[in-house]
């Protein structure tokens, strides 16, 4: 009996280590998002070591709570990740040059869905609402810089004020704010009535809209077409009616302030904010009476400034001029560069980090940029063919993985939101380069890892329920 005692009493202590080691696991991987989503998306090397030593020292208590499995190692995209970070060292040394960079963002994103997976019901619904009220703080911090013209907070270009946040670039903000925004709409199909739910998806919104980014309306687009096949067209019109609607009014009253040439007018965006943020939450307590009101407000609102001369108008039409186009011709110029790149370089590329885009304008000078602005083509340019077709099986391998993470019933709200943010992340990827900024990188594969089921070997009294298969009441909703 003394033995069998001292057996009960260590599982509990290991069951107790297990459970505190494996929460802490969580906040750790959001501190580390925070502190690169922060700190100009960990672009920078001074940034990427903290983030980098907290993945690891989440992943370490992680594995420490519930060991390595061999159900850890099958996951679809480990293998071809880590096959990726090869290459990339391999063609790196080759190349005279290191591809470390590139690997160990590859195997943090293992990690990273490694740890998640191990998180309980609990702790990933509170990892969920920390990504996004980070999401919330980007979008407010770009917001008010457009606003009030707050240093490094806006950027400028084309003659047009743009939210760059703490990112620094709008782009990259909008690579944020476009999926998180997705998945806050995905939960608020399942609880229309969500207030909270209804106010974040506007404030993410708005914050996206003030980027002025043509990609990441784009990928945003292309998410809520997937959501809605996926959570039905009409309840996901419903759902996001009302966000959508509020951000319309506050970008309305922040658009006098994008014109580089005209002063900022801050009350009036702030303002527009306020209203936006209220009108979405009218929408989502009365559900489809409040849609008739709303509407009337926004074109009553609208047609007032014009008719008081807020200078909507004019910002109407630089804005037009400015972004309301296709037309990028360094764009173009950096594409026909990288293609002449894989043209001279075609199994393995430059190697990380060496490709040169070179190419003379329409000005006859000669232009060099390092970024072509499309991820896929920038990996075929340093990597090669060869990584280009790694990276092919790594993202059919994690589309594959979200799939088997479906819930058996009707699709949830969180994995929905998930499927949707993680499509509008691979569109945008097409477009800019946000691969280059890891905490971009992080932040969506927190959301993907959110909604993996437990490790199969698992013990069977610490069993975690994936956040897919228990979605909060209203008042619960975040």
């Amino acid at each position: 009996m003394v033995v069998t005692g001292a057996g009960q009493s260590d599982a509990r202590t290991d069951g107790a280590s297990e459970r505190w080691t494996t929460q802490l696991a969580g906040p750790l991987l959001l501190i580390a998002t925070t502190a690169g989503l922060l700190g100009q998306g960990a672009h920078y090397p001074s940034v990427q070591r903290p983030v980098g030593l907290l993945i690891a020292l989440a992943t370490l208590l992680a594995l420490v709570g519930r060991p390595l499995t061999r159900d850890d190692l099958r996951l679809p995209p480990v293998v071809p990740a880590l096959a990726l970070a090869a290459w990339a060292i391999l063609v790196g040394a080759l190349a005279g040059g290191v591809g470390a960079g590139p690997a160990l963002l590859l195997v943090g994103m293992v990690a990273v869905l490694l740890v998640c997976r191990r998180l309980g019901g609990e702790d990933r619904e509170l990892l969920l609402a920390g990504v996004i009220g980070l999401g919330l703080l980007v979008a407010l911090t770009g917001w008010l810089g457009v606003a009030g013209r707050a240093g490094s907070w806006a950027f400028q270009a084309q003659g047009l004020w743009r939210a760059a946040s703490t990112l620094t670039y709008p782009n990259a903000t909008a690579a944020v704010l476009a999926p998180i925004s997705l998945v806050v709409l995905g939960r608020l199909v399942a609880t229309p009535g969500s207030v909270p739910l209804a106010v974040a998806a506007t404030g993410l919104l708005a914050g996206l809209a003030a980027t002025m980014s043509r990609a990441g309306a784009l990928a945003f687009v292309v998410g809520l077409v997937v959501l809605a096949g996926l959570q039905g067209l009409r309840a996901t019109a419903r759902a996001a009616a009302g966000p959508v609607v509020g951000a319309v009014v506050a970008l309305g009253c922040l658009l006098p302030s994008l014109p580089a040439a005209d002063p900022p007018q801050p009350a009036l965006a702030l303002v527009g904010l306020g209203a936006g943020l209220a009108l979405a939450a009218v929408t989502a307590r009365l559900g489809r009476p409040a849609l008739a009101l709303v509407s009337g407000v926004l074109v009553a609102g609208v047609a007032g400034l014009l008719a008081t001369g807020g200078g909507v108008g004019g910002a109407v039409q630089t804005v037009a001029e400015a972004r309301v186009n296709l037309a990028s011709p360094d764009r173009t110029g950096a594409l026909q560069a990288a293609l002449g790149l894989v043209a001279q370089h075609p199994l393995t590329g430059t190697g990380p980090g060496q490709a040169e885009l070179r190419w003379k304008g329409t000005d006859h000078g000669i232009h060099l940029y390092a970024y072509v602005h499309n991820e896929y083509l920038q990996l075929a340019a340093e990597l090669g063919l060869v990584g280009l077709v790694l990276l092919a099986v790594l993202l059919a391998a994690t589309a594959w993985l979200l799939w088997r993470a479906r819930p058996t019933g009707p699709a949830s709200a969180t994995w929905a939101g998930v499927v949707a943010a993680a499509t509008a992340f691979v569109v945008h990827s097409g477009f800019d380069f946000v691969w280059h900024l890891p905490a971009i990188v992080l932040t969506v594969t927190l959301l993907v890892g959110i909604v993996l089921p437990a490790p199969s070997t698992a013990p069977a009294d610490n069993q975690t329920v994936p956040a897919q298969a228990k979605e909060p009441d209203e008042n619960q909703a975040h």
